[in-house]
């Protein structure tokens, strides 16, 4: 009878140990090179320009793409398929993101708007994970 207890008790400790290392590889970035913030999204008029203090903005959920500023830059507004079609490109709810990129500079964009700003604009370094909000402000009027 011993030994059945002995036998359960060893089963319950594989499975909480198995269980601890799934939770615990959950938590943490499998990456050292990328980002991690929220993304937020807000629409207003920009005729006359509504100042930055006064915008409201809300925690972005759908897909985010991390477009290399050069090429936003030299694409613009007319190549933005073909861009979000060569980029990295996630997922998020609630406005969490996370991801790993190259090094380099990213303009980062919601999937329904080409919006090329530096309040959208994130620079990775290699090694490191940068951890930064971005805020994504999209004119209803000009």
């Amino acid at each position: 009878m011993q030994d059945i207890y002995k036998r359960s008790g060893m089963k319950k400790i594989l499975l909480l140990v198995v269980i601890l290392s799934i939770v615990a590889s959950c938590s943490d970035a499998d990456f050292s090179t990328g980002y991690d913030g929220t993304v937020l999204l807000g629409t207003g008029d920009c005729m006359p320009v509504i100042e930055e203090s006064e915008r409201e903005y809300e925690k972005y959920d759908g897909r985010i793409y991390f477009i290399e500023k050069a090429a936003a830059d030299s694409m613009g507004q007319p190549g933005f398929l073909l861009l979000k079609g060569s980029s990295t490109s996630i997922e998020i709810r609630n406005g969490k993101a996370t991801s790993e990129l190259p090094a380099g500079t990213f303009v980062v964009m919601a999937e329904e708007y080409f919006v090329n700003e530096t309040s959208n604009t994130i620079t990775v370094s290699e090694g490191q994970i940068q951890q930064q909000d971005v805020k994504i402000w999209v004119c209803t009027s000009y």
